[in-house]
């Protein structure tokens, strides 16, 4: 099927495959305001267009020589540094600073006066278009790649593929082009390439995007809006069914939060819920989940603490709260919480029965003073 392919044809098909991705960046931006990236990515493939229409005009004889020879490689340039820059703006999810753009233009500009000089060289042309078409796509695999473990999604990775074969298929063409004694892909059948794989970019692109969002609806889904901890739903949900024997759960209580709201109103005790939260976060292990269990009450997930590891916990949860007073904006405010702990032992227990059991020892907190933690009693 390649081979029945003329290198005009191709260039048509290449047009299409930047105009389809004009499009679906154009309506990513439209339908994701505050999208970073997708606009560089359009102007880019619009660029490359143009590009692709000059080149094919050219094959045709419609245009002179100098304008197509020389247009397309500058429209080039400009797409292929613009496609990288969408491409660092959408894996970053931030605009670029000077410290990027400045360089970007300095590396186009240079790539630009080449372009004057060989112009009129068909080899040399070639190996410039493709030598930044190999640049922009593996630099652009690059900084997806880089921001992986901050946000592992797979149309992240396949993304980065994808830009990082394009880049090496441009590269392959670049040695085609200045040593073609040694050449290991056929012109035509390297545009096709680069032609499917355009169409991919564009797909995974808008994939991306989408799995960006389910992604933060799940955790707006699964977040305590007002603390920014885990919400009870997902407690119950992602937490074990049935615990192990060592495993043990903590349910914590502001002592009086009533009277907090009542004396210094509702902002005030929005404050304290955030501090607390923060104070508790800051004193629990690694692999501990905590989750907002409703009102002024918290929750612990504490896997294989066993019951004198969680009071130990508890204690210096205790202590991080009641130590110093929470500033509500130049107020201080004293607080303290109350700390039951329970762990299923033997009894294997669900998950909703090891939580009133900790509710049970919260009780006991409550009803000896307060500002202490108390285990549950054995059954």
């Amino acid at each position: 099927m390649l081979g029945e392919l003329d290198l005009a044809t191709v260039i048509l098909m290449q047009k299409c495959s930047y105009v389809v991705g004009l499009m679906s960046f154009v309506y990513l931006k439209m339908t994701n305001r505050g999208l970073r990236g997708a606009i560089p990515l359009a102007g880019g493939f619009a660029a490359m267009a143009i590009g692709s229409t000059l080149a094919g005009y050219g094959e045709w004889g419609i245009v002179s020589p100098v304008l197509w020879q020389l247009g397309s490689v500058v429209f080039g340039i400009a797409g292929y540094s613009l496609i990288w820059l969408g491409l660092k703006v959408l894996s970053d999810g931030r605009s670029t600073g000077r410290g990027t753009i400045v360089p970007l233009c300095l590396v186009a500009l240079m790539a630009v006066i080449t372009a004057f000089q060989v112009a009129d060289n068909n080899a040399y042309r070639a190996a410039l278009f493709n030598g930044c078409a190999a640049l922009a796509y593996l630099a652009g695999a690059g900084v997806l790649l880089a921001r992986w473990r901050r946000e592992p999604l797979l149309s992240r990775l396949a993304l980065a593929a994808i830009t990082g074969i394009s880049g090496l298929i441009s590269l392959s063409v670049l040695k085609s082009m200045l040593f073609p004694d040694y050449a290991t892909i056929n012109l035509v059948n390297a545009f096709f390439f680069i032609i499917m794989l355009n169409f991919a970019i564009a797909l995974f692109v808008m994939m991306l995007v989408a799995e960006r969002s389910e992604r933060k609806l799940l955790v707006l889904a699964n977040t305590d809006p007002l603390t920014g901890v885990k919400n009870r739903r997902f407690f119950f949900q992602a937490m074990p069914a049935v615990p192990d024997p060592a495993d043990a759960a903590m349910l914590l209580d502001i002592d009086h939060f009533k009277s907090i709201n009542d004396r210094f109103g509702h902002a005030v005790g929005d404050s304290v819920l955030q501090e607390v939260a923060k104070r508790i976060g800051g004193s629990i292990r690694g692999g501990d989940v905590l989750a907002r269990y409703g009102g002024e009450e918290f929750i612990i997930y504490l896997p294989g603490a066993g019951v004198q590891k969680a009071s130990m916990i508890g204690e210096r949860i205790r202590n991080a709260v009641a130590l110093n007073e929470v500033d509500c904006g130049g107020l201080r405010v004293g607080v303290t919480i109350s700390i039951g702990v329970a762990t299923s032992g033997e009894m294997r227990c669900d998950l909703l029965t090891l939580a009133d059991m900790a509710d049970r020892a919260l009780y006991r907190a409550k009803s000896e003073g307060r500002n202490c933690v108390r285990e549950a009693l054995a059954a």
